[in-house]
């Protein structure tokens, strides 16, 4: 009788839950009358971005009506174990600047705040006594075990171990989080982006991921011709990711990785995405939140990098411009989705680069 009342109660909480979730929108227009009152709004847009929007996307319907697919996207198509997926490949140059192995090994052994009950009046205390770096407490009776396993996560370019510690006491926008870079080649770097029909739950439209050879980056771009093709996308963006890859995102913690898992499951494929991962949102807040309106990914690019975007679509009208594709069978909508998302993955590049110019 008990585990009947304890199910239904259940249902009950699931079934209002699930109609407070139905109730968001994937955007809401923000103007000055409803700003105080806006209450839980995933992405916000301003009127002339919402207005900018939907004239760019009645401007390419009109240009590319009639067109196919395959006419207006130059791509291959990719055979997989779920199927075929269309994929766009694209290379830049870049120069993209990151600490060495030395350098970063250095920076972690010089904090002494990372050990247990060392904060910033015993660190000045022990540096008044001489001691520099971790190295100098090896036969410390209290600090000798951290020291010991601190050495040997450096030495085996443990970073998710060396990241619990330092977020441990510090808080994960720290520069000596993005130091930990430097245990890894720059070749191991998956720099990861997502389009999505939602917020909940809903289709991956377009994987974005890219991979760094020399001096060449190469983005691989997986667009559904239909939400049919998403398995397929799924298992060929999966692919690019190894034991050793290193993710680097723009609020990937947050939404892309989880997201990016969830569709996984939800398709029963094996996903290997608790990996070493910079979120450069967090690295960003810290480098401009006092000089910047927001840390958005394109006001970083525009008012620090000095990169404008044309006809750029809003990221929480993605949703409206595919299912418009889907609805009208005409591709014109899916150009600023493509270029939005290539455009997010080399800003990464760039503010990866810069963010670590100015800490080194």
């Amino acid at each position: 009788m008990k585990k009947q009342i304890r199910e239904r109660t259940f249902a009950a909480i699931g079934s209002r839950w699930r109609k407070k979730i139905d109730k968001v929108k994937e955007y809401e227009r923000i103007t000055r009358e409803n700003l105080d009152q806006a209450g839980f709004i995933p992405i916000y847009m301003s009127p002339d971005e919402y207005h900018e929007g939907i004239l760019l996307k009645d401007r390419l319907l009109k240009r590319y009506k009639g067109k196919s697919f395959e006419e207006v996207f130059s791509g291959n198509i990719i055979n997989t174990n779920k199927g075929p997926c269309y994929c766009l490949t694209n290379d830049y140059k870049v120069n993209i600047t990151k600490p060495d192995r030395n350098t970063s090994a250095s920076r972690i052994m010089s904090c002494l705040r990372l050990l247990y009950g060392v904060g910033e009046c015993t660190e000045r205390r022990l540096r008044e006594r001489g001691v520099s770096t971790l190295a100098d407490l090896l036969e410390h009776p209290s600090h000798h075990q951290e020291v010991k396993e601190i050495i040997r996560m450096i030495d085996r370019s443990d970073t998710h171990g060396l990241m619990n510690i330092i977020c441990r006491w510090f808080p994960k926008s720290d520069p000596l989080v993005l130091c930990l870079a430097g245990f890894h080649k720059l070749e191991d770097f998956v720099f990861l982006d997502l389009e999505t029909m939602g917020l909940y739950t809903r289709p991956i439209i377009l994987f974005g991921v890219a991979s760094v050879c020399g001096d060449t980056l190469t983005v691989k771009q997986y667009l559904l011709r239909s939400i049919s093709d998403e398995p397929a996308a799924l298992l060929a963006t999966i692919s690019h990711i190894n034991p050793d890859a290193v993710f680097v995102t723009f609020n990937g913690r947050t939404f892309d990785i989880p997201y990016l898992r969830e569709r996984a499951a939800f398709y029963r494929l094996r996903a290997q995405v608790d990996l070493p991962h910079f979120d450069l949102l967090h690295f960003a807040r810290r480098a401009w939140r006092s000089t910047l309106p927001d840390c958005r990914l394109t006001t970083i690019e525009s008012k620090v990098i000095g990169i404008e975007r044309k006809d750029d679509v809003p990221s929480a009208l993605v949703p409206d411009f595919y299912a418009t594709y889907l609805r009208e069978d005409n591709p014109g909508p899916l150009i600023p989705i493509v270029e939005h998302n290539r455009q997010d993955i080399v800003a990464l590049t760039n503010i990866f680069s810069l963010l670590w110019e100015m800490w080194k």
